[in-house]
């Protein structure tokens, strides 16, 4: 199971997930506080930085390209709830 790692106001959580899991959804099972509203990439509330793993995510959706850009995914920036786990990846949780 691929290994998840969130770093959010100085607190470091970290959980297994399910393979091709969502991101956003296995988050909020374990307790982690990533702010999120809507889980449908619409508000742009569930801000996360991959930090290690991004090729263990799925692709950048529309919604991200829409919200995040070009060069904020090229920086490794993407909406939790568009994102679906693969394998191990290390996250932060960036005040917006």
């Amino acid at each position: 199971m691929p290994k998840v790692q969130v770093m959010s106001e100085g607190t470091l959580f970290q959980y297994e997930a399910t393979e091709g899991s969502n991101f956003l959804l296995e988050a909020i099972s374990e307790s982690i506080p990533i702010p999120f509203k809507c889980t449908k990439g619409n508000c742009a509330k569930c801000y996360v930085k991959i930090t290690s793993g991004s090729d263990h995510l799925s692709e950048p959706t529309e919604r991200e390209y829409h919200h995040i850009g070009d060069e904020g995914l090229a920086e490794g920036n993407r909406l939790a709830c568009q994102c679906f786990v693969y394998g191990d990846v290390e996250a932060v949780i960036e005040p917006r």
